[in-house]
């Protein structure tokens, strides 16, 4: 498979050296089954820093086997979900290491409030220990949307 053309129309806008991101895996989103009628009330854009593309790759393995973990508990997906994973290669390592990037989808205000540091918890902290990350490798920014301009 070879990379797609760029039109010429946007050869002044897109850079010569353009930043490519690969979805790993999929999530919710609008329009998506997952989301179905859930009404998102907030959103996390969370950033793992991969030194080598071996972390990057454990990382990615972990969030699919949550996400399967997930799936099998409908309960929860009522409160909050994964959105779509994405990798994104840093241009400048030589061990293959990049970005690992993912949303969180907050239905439930309440759930949202209780479980929105829980990347910050001891639990969490382990988990990035056995995969290679430290808790400064991880970037988590919160959103509250705005469900008048949602609808």
């Amino acid at each position: 498979m070879s990379a797609p053309t760029i039109s010429p129309t946007l050869d002044t806008i897109i850079p010569a050296n353009p930043v490519t991101l690969v979805r790993v895996l999929e999530g919710e989103g609008p329009g998506t089954p997952r989301r179905a009628n859930k009404t998102l009330f907030a959103k996390s854009e969370c950033s793992y820093h991969c030194r080598t593309a071996e972390i990057a790759a454990a990382v990615i393995e972990a969030l699919r086997q949550s996400d399967d973990k997930l799936r099998n508990r409908p309960q929860e997906l009522m409160l909050w979900d994964w959105q779509s994973t994405w990798f994104k290669v840093d241009p400048d390592s030589v061990t293959g290491g990049g970005w690992v990037l993912l949303g969180v989808a907050w239905y439930d205000p309440e759930f949202y409030a209780d479980r929105a540091g829980a990347y910050l918890s001891v639990m969490h902290k382990r988990i990035y220990d056995m995969l290679g990350l430290t808790v400064d490798d991880v970037e988590v920014v919160h959103y509250l949307v705005d469900t008048a301009q949602a609808a």
